[in-house]
């Protein structure tokens, strides 16, 4: 079941000039405030909370952290769009009595939750190397890529959505409960204008449409720049008794990294070559071919990793 790809983590900055004269009384409307003083620089900001966001108030402005999906709905199962950001920055300025639409964005998650077929540690193997990103393994049902470097302002991160949210003692949706649901998002921190090649983003700039649909189109981008694998079923290996079964699994392993285009084509180049005298060799041919593939499982994995493609394809479908 495919979800659209949407906003959930924000992160914004509401300059002093922006707020004006409210400034001194947003304190009032947080819950749970209290005054926080910086060992190092002695500078003295207020920090509470707003329906779930964390509101720090500093001197030159207010800071607004946290799922603005789960701010706006109660749960961040399910992400924003362009209409429902909207409604988010509405109720912002209606709850701290501020207009906020000229506040600057520093940080954004973009994403969406699919239900899979299988549960979603099947599919993470799957996912191989992306150029000029670091694959991390972080644990059996989480992976990331991360630019190298000191500081990370791309990070893409696919995980297991489910046990995420029992993790962080979440509740999740009724008709979502059992269900396999898979994570892909991608996180911009630090200079998100550049990285957009945009002039700069505001929290009305999340409500445009061409924006919203640029967002969704890296996401897509993004996942697609992943290179993906064939597994070769752990339990296979251990039946390898022979030099023929190793080499067998090799070849099976170059046939699930080539496009089978590829490999059907090589048949029709020796039926036009006249190779065989026999036609029945080609068939003889074809059918050894899907018997090494076969025992590498590819079959299932080209299932799953399609899967997975048609619904991160499928989250761009709604604009």
């Amino acid at each position: 079941m495919s979800m659209d790809a949407g906003y959930d983590k924000i992160k914004l900055w509401i300059d002093r000039a922006i707020v004006g004269d409210q400034y001194t009384t947003i304190a009032d409307y947080l819950d749970c405030a209290r005054q926080e003083t910086d060992l190092r620089t002695g500078e003295v900001k207020t920090v509470g909370c707003l329906d779930g966001l964390k509101v720090s108030i500093f001197t030159g402005g207010v800071l607004l952290v946290g799922s603005f999906t789960k701010f706006l709905y109660g749960s961040n199962i399910y992400p924003l769009n362009r209409h429902s950001a909207a409604q988010a920055i509405e109720k912002i300025e209606d709850l701290l009595h501020i207009f906020a639409g000229q506040a600057s964005v520093t940080g954004i998650e973009f994403g969406a939750n699919f239900v899979m077929k299988h549960p979603v540690q099947n599919y993470l193997p799957l996912l191989g190397d992306k150029p000029r990103f670091e694959r991390v393994q972080i644990t059996p049902k989480s992976v990331r890529y991360e630019g190298r470097g000191k500081h990370k302002p791309l990070v893409l991160a696919l995980y297991d959505k489910m046990s995420d949210a029992t993790a962080k003692g979440m509740e999740c949706p009724e008709n979502l409960k059992g269900t396999n649901l898979f994570r892909y998002e991608v996180r911009y921190d630090r200079r998100i204008s550049r990285q957009l090649g945009v002039p700069e983003v505001t929290a009305s700039t999340l409500t445009q449409e061409p924006f919203y649909r640029m967002m969704v189109k890296r996401f897509i981008d993004y996942y697609f720049s992943i290179s993906k694998l064939n597994q070769i079923k752990a339990d296979y290996m251990s039946e390898i008794k022979t030099v023929t079964d190793a080499y067998d699994v090799f070849v099976a392993r170059l046939i699930s990294q080539t496009d089978k285009t590829k490999i059907w084509g090589f048949l029709d180049e020796l039926k036009e070559a006249g190779v065989f005298n026999d036609r029945k060799n080609y068939s003889r041919l074809k059918k050894r071919i899907k018997e090494v593939a076969t025992k590498a499982d590819i079959t299932i994995s080209d299932e799953l990793i399609k899967e997975l493609d048609d619904e991160v394809k499928n989250s761009g479908s709604y604009l």
